[in-house]
């Protein structure tokens, strides 16, 4: 007879310990019926009319298994044509079910256990857990809230060490809404220069841009993972398609491995559609997208400073502001009196300790439903 086992309570494994749900998704989840939403980062507008008859008419009338793990030929070639300076072949591209995919695929390609990874602060929580989950350990550089959340090169510097690894930029930014300059990437290039380290940039917002088109971290840095997607520019969130793409063929050959064993391939019907996303229609609908976000910021802004007496930061793409309520009390409490008062906004601080004391602001959303939401938060905080 065997002798009876203790069972012994489930351990996560290091990767996965401490890992929670972001605070983004938390006030989102409690929201109240009828709320407006000034929290999730989504697209409002509506996915072009030409995307959704494309996905329809593939669904109908072809047959959809299985594509190559990195995806489509065709696709893959579409893709590196919008990165002309870096002459990329069809295997420097692989195409993954979101961006999200493609982060987390170049973290775990990337970093290995006790290396370092910069990120900026304030930054989306989503960077440090793929480098916890990669079993690397996060290291921040500022972005000083006091400055606009502008970038600080001598602050990035000064974060490398020689256990750095990777480093991580994003622009237009989210939670800010900033756009790396020129000088900023080349600023970065020349720390990086010589030190081996990785450059990751997310472009995911790099279709919406306010004023001049934001620059490619790629144009200076060779050694950078390009990570971005059709998720905001063309409103396809929810269909999932992204892509990685860099110069490198070693590290461009080890995602693609990695991304065939997670997931295979991105879904054939959303790949074939995504054929049109640089055709004439679809620029169009990305400068309509740009100039509708372009005036519901300067809109929010405004009506921010003469209705609540608050600072909020100018937005230069994405569609995200940062609003000052330090004036107000702790960030955290602010946004639970919103929540309560059925306005769904996100504590500065769940993106770092650098925006500790700001609300990031979502204005994907109608002037009409924006003024609203404007005036329950001022009935909420009596501002």
């Amino acid at each position: 007879m065997m002798p009876v086992q203790k069972e012994e309570k489930f351990t996560l494994p290091r990767r996965m310990q401490g890992l929670q749900p972001t605070l983004i998704r938390q006030f989102f989840e409690r929201a109240l019926p009828d709320s407006i939403n000034f929290g999730l980062g989504e697209p409002d507008l509506p996915t072009p009319q030409f995307m959704r008859d494309e996905a329809a008419r593939v669904a109908r009338d072809e047959q959809n298994g299985y594509t190559s793990h990195p995806g489509l030929p065709a696709l893959r070639d579409k893709i590196a044509e919008q990165y002309p300076h870096l002459n990329l072949p069809r295997t420097g591209v692989v195409v993954t079910c979101g961006s999200q995919e493609a982060m987390t695929d170049a973290f775990m390609c990337v970093v290995d256990e006790g290396d370092e990874v910069l990120l900026p602060n304030p930054s989306l929580p989503a960077y440090e857990a793929c480098t916890r989950i990669a079993q690397g350990t996060p290291v921040y550089y500022k972005m000083p809230a006091d400055r606009d959340f502008e970038f600080d090169i001598s602050n990035f510097k000064s974060q490398i060490t020689e256990k750095t690894k990777a480093a991580v930029v994003i622009s237009p930014s989210n939670p800010t809404g900033k756009i790396l300059t020129e000088q900023n990437l080349r600023d970065i290039a020349e720390a990086l220069d010589g030190t081996g380290i990785w450059l990751i940039s997310d472009e995911i917002y790099s279709d919406l841009y306010f004023g001049e088109r934001p620059h490619s971290a790629s144009e200076y840095y060779d050694r950078t993972i390009i990570v971005s997607g059709l998720s905001k520019s063309l409103s396809m969130t929810g269909w999932r398609l992204g892509w990685a793409a860099s110069k490198d063929p070693d590290i461009m050959q080890a995602i693609q491995v990695l991304h065939g064993f997670t997931t295979v391939c991105a879904a054939a019907i959303v790949q074939k559609a995504s054929l049109l996303a640089w055709n004439d229609d679809a620029e169009a609908a990305k400068q309509r997208a740009r100039e509708v976000y372009a005036k519901r910021g300067a809109f929010l802004v405004d009506l921010f400073e003469k209705e609540m007496g608050l600072h909020a930061t100018s937005p230069e793409g994405a569609f995200y502001t940062m609003l000052d309520v330090r004036s107000l009390g702790d960030d955290i409490e602010v946004a639970e009196k919103c929540l309560q008062n059925r306005v769904v906004t996100v504590p500065g601080v769940a993106f770092g300790d650098e925006a500790k004391g700001f609300l990031r602001i979502s204005f994907c959303n109608t002037e009409e439903k924006m003024a609203e939401g404007v005036k329950r938060m001022k009935e909420a905080i009596g501002a």
